[in-house]
C-alpha cells in the first residue's frame, strides 16, 4: 500500500483564506503564547483534472511550542508523515513503544501513527487523509480531512506524502520567543501563490498533450496506447546569490529524464565573479538556503556532491553533472526534483569543507493530471488497446460492467482479472494496479460501448470509455 496513489481534497475557495487567520495572543506576563499556523495539503483545478502536489506553503518557520495544523485541499488523499533523524532502525528504540506496531504493520501509508507532540527524532503520521464520500473501507483507520502537531524542539523537519511522488513540506522550529519572519497571512499569500504556479503548470502538461498514434497490429489490425495520467516535466532552477563574503553568483537548472520509477537528472550550474583559475564545489543540499537539515532519515534522503566549476579567465565557469537512483518503490526515496526542500550550494573552494559562497533554492512546479489520454476511444471488434501508466503515481483500468466501485485499501491488496488479455465487456474486468511505466493490454471482442475507471481515481472522475465498432469506426 505504501506506494499505491489514493486521492481527496477540494479546490481553494476564497473561503479556506479564513483559515489562515490568526489572533495574536499574550500571557498576562506579557510574553508571547504558542501560534497555530495552518497551511494547506495538495490542491486542484476546477474539474480536479490537475491536482497540485504539494504542501502550500511549501517551507513554513515557527517557534517551539507552536502547533501546525494540515487541511487537506483537494479531492485526492494525500498524508502528512515526518520521520525524523532517528538511524537506529534495528531496535527503533528512539521511536515512541506507542508508535512502533504502525511503523512495522506495514500500514503507515493510511493508518494514523501520531503524538500531539513531535520531537523531530521518531515518527509522526496523519495517515491517509481521507474526505467524505470517498470509496474506502471505513472499518480501516484512516486519517482525517485536518492533522496536527505542535513542535517540541528546534529543528529543520522534513516531511512527505508517502505516496506522491516528490511531495514534500519543510518546518523550520527555531527556539521560543524567536521573531518570526513571515505572519499568517503573509504565508497565506506564498500559498495562494505557489498553489497557482503549480496548477499552471499542470494546465501547460495537459495542454500539450498529443495522443499517441495507433499502430499496425496482427491480421490488419490496430494497436491502439492510451495514457493513464501525466506529470508535470521534471524541469527546475535556481538562482544562485552571493553570501555576504563572495562576488559569486548564477544560475542553476535540473532537467530529469523519468524511466519507470527511476530517474536521471541533469545539472548545469553557471557562475560568474570567479577568480580566474579558481575551483569551486556544488552540492544539492537539504531543504532551504540557511537552514540545512540533517540527511540521515528513515528514508535516507541523498544530497549529491555535483562536478567542480572551474573559473576562466573571463571570471566565469560552468558544470554538468547526471546524477540517478534505481527503481524503488518507496515514492519519497525515487529519485525525483521534490516540490520543496532542495537547493544549490557553491564552495568558495574546491573542498566539501569549505565556506559558503553562493546558494540558491530549487523551484519545481509538482503538479500531476489525473485523466486517461484519450479519454474516449474508438477500435474496431479484434483491436488491441495498450494502457500505459504514466510517471505520476499507481493507477487501474477497471471496467466495473455494473459492479459496485470496490474499496480502498482493499483493492490494492487484490489481483487482477486473471492473465486473459481479451473480453467481451460483459462483466468485470480489472487490470490491477498499475505502476510507473506498468502496461495493460486487453482486446474487447463484442461491439458497443464499454465505460472503465481508474479504482484509485474514481473521485477525481478519472474514467474513460471504449467504443467498439464491428466494422470500422470511419465508415
Amino acid at each position: 500500500m505504501s506506494s499505491s496513489r489514493l486521492l481527496v481534497a477540494t479546490v481553494l475557495p476564497l473561503i479556506l483564506m479564513g483559515l489562515f487567520a490568526f489572533p495574536v495572543a499574550y500571557a498576562q506576563s506579557g510574553s508571547i503564547m504558542p501560534r497555530t499556523w495552518n497551511v494547506l495539503v495538495g490542491g486542484q483545478s476546477d474539474g480536479r483534472a490537475v491536482q497540485a502536489d504539494a504542501y502550500y506553503p511549501h517551507v513554513i518557520t515557527i517557534d517551539v511550542g507552536d502547533k501546525v495544523v494540515w487541511t487537506l485541499n483537494a479531492d485526492e488523499p494525500h498524508s502528512v508523515t515526518f520521520f525524523g533523524t532517528c538511524q537506529d532502525f534495528t531496535t527503533l528504540s528512539c521511536f515512541q513503544p506507542s508508535l512502533i506496531p504502525c511503523l512495522t504493520s506495514g500500514a503507515l501509508d493510511y493508518v494514523p501513527c501520531s503524538l500531539s507532540s513531535y520531537d523531530g527524532i521518531g515518527l509522526a503520521s496523519s495517515g491517509r487523509m481521507i474526505p467524505p464520500g470517498y470509496n474506502w473501507d471505513n472499518s480501516v483507520a484512516h486519517g482525517n480531512a485536518t492533522y496536527s502537531l505542535i513542535f517540541a524542539n528546534p529543528g529543520v523537519d522534513i516531511y512527505f506524502d508517502v505516496s506522491a511522488l516528490g511531495m514534500r513540506g519543510i518546518v523550520i522550529v527555531n527556539p521560543a520567543g524567536t521573531p518570526y519572519p513571515f505572519n499568517q497571512e503573509q504565508y497565506s499569500q506564498q500559498a495562494k501563490q505557489e498553489l497557482k504556479s503549480d496548477l499552471m503548470a499542470g494546465a501547460q502538461t495537459l495542454e500539450s498533450f498529443q495522443s499517441p498514434a495507433s499502430t499496425m497490429g496482427p491480421g490488419n489490425t490496430q494497436i491502439h496506447h492510451i495514457t493513464a495520467g501525466l506529470s508535470a516535466p521534471q524541469i527546475a532552477k535556481a538562482n544562485l546569490k552571493s553570501s555576504a563574503d563572495s562576488r559569486i553568483r548564477g544560475t542553476a537548472s535540473l532537467s530529469g529524464t523519468v524511466q519507470g520509477p527511476a530517474e536521471n537528472i541533469t545539472v548545469k550550474v553557471n557562475l560568474s565573479g570567479l577568480v580566474p583559475g579558481s575551483v569551486h564545489s556544488v552540492r544539492i543540499l537539504l531543504v532551504v538556503c540557511g537552514a540545512e537539515a540533517p540527511s540521515a532519515t528513515l528514508l535516507a534522503l541523498p544530497t549529491f556532491v555535483l562536478n567542480n566549476v572551474t573559473a576562466r579567465l573571463d571570471g566565469r565557469g560552468s558544470s554538468t553533472t547526471v546524477i540517478s537512483s534505481p527503481p524503488s518503490a518507496n515514492g519519497p526515496a525515487v529519485l525525483r526534483i521534490p516540490s520543496a526542500g532542495w537547493f544549490i550550494s557553491v564552495g568558495t573552494g574546491s573542498g566539501l569543507d569549505t565556506s559558503l559562497a553562493a546558494c540558491g533554492n530549487v523551484v519545481f512546479h509538482n503538479a500531476s493530471v489525473m485523466r486517461f489520454l484519450p479519454g474516449k476511444l474508438r477500435v474496431n471488434v479484434g483491436d488491441m488497446i495498450v494502457w500505459t501508466d504514466s510517471p505520476n503515481g499507481v493507477h487501474s483500468v477497471t471496467f466495473l460492467a455494473g459492479h459496485s466501485l470496490p474499496l480502498i485499501p482493499d483493492y490494492v491488496f487484490t489481483s487482477p482479472t486473471g492473465n486473459a488479455t481479451s473480453c467481451d465487456g460483459s462483466s468485470f474486468f480489472d487490470s490491477g494496479t498499475m505502476r510507473p511505466g506498468d502496461s495493460f493490454v486487453l482486446t474487447l471482442t463484442k461491439p458497443g460501448v464499454y465505460p472503465y475507471v481508474d479504482v484509485l481515481l474514481s473521485f477525481l472522475e478519472m474514467q474513460g470509455s471504449i467504443i467498439v465498432h464491428a466494422d470500422s469506426p470511419d465508415e
